[in-house]
């Protein structure tokens, strides 16, 4: 079932098109971002000092990438209320496949999860065909060949170019 959105305004969930304001979806995608990059914060900050003062420690990426990440989430937040309070027209967007959509991000959320647990490639290899079916992939070919192909560029980059040792 289809639905033809270009003329109508206004909110709309359904189980194949969620349509609402920009500004809003992008405050509610803010918020949620922010909550899980503040623990990604406090994580690093809970990381072991560096040992000198040029290095800048097993915490100091990630310090500097949540610190980053947070400093544009702000940006994105307040562009997304000045369009809020602004006279001109509210973008509407629609997502497509709002479900599948879902889907994928609890994929992708429980590959970060498992990765650790039962290694990299094995689960690179089974939660990347999953993701690429919730993303609309249907043919066998690309189904087979993507998770292959990716775990052999994970294991060529990481374990025989740069010699790290993969959970």
């Amino acid at each position: 079932m289809t639905y033809d959105l270009s003329q109508t305004r206004g909110w709309r969930c359904r189980p194949d098109v969620l349509r609402g304001a920009l500004p809003v979806i992008d405050l509610f995608a803010c918020a949620m971002l922010v909550a899980v990059f503040w623990s990604y914060l406090q994580s690093a900050r809970a990381l072991p000092p560096p040992m000198n003062k040029i290095d800048p420690g097993p915490g100091g990426f990630p310090y500097m990438l949540a610190i980053a990440a947070l400093l544009a989430l702000g940006a994105v937040a307040l562009s997304a209320v000045i369009r809020l309070t602004d006279k001109a027209p509210v973008e509407w967007v629609s997502i497509r496949r709002p479900l599948w959509v879902a889907l994928t991000m609890v994929l992708l959320t429980l590959q970060s999860i498992y990765l650790e647990a039962l290694g990299a490639l094995p689960t690179v290899l089974a939660l990347s065909v999953g993701i690429m079916i919730a993303c609309g992939e249907r043919r066998i070919a690309h189904l087979a060949g993507v998770p292959l192909a990716l775990a052999a560029f994970i294991y060529g980059v990481f374990v025989l170019a740069l010699q790290v040792n993969l959970p």
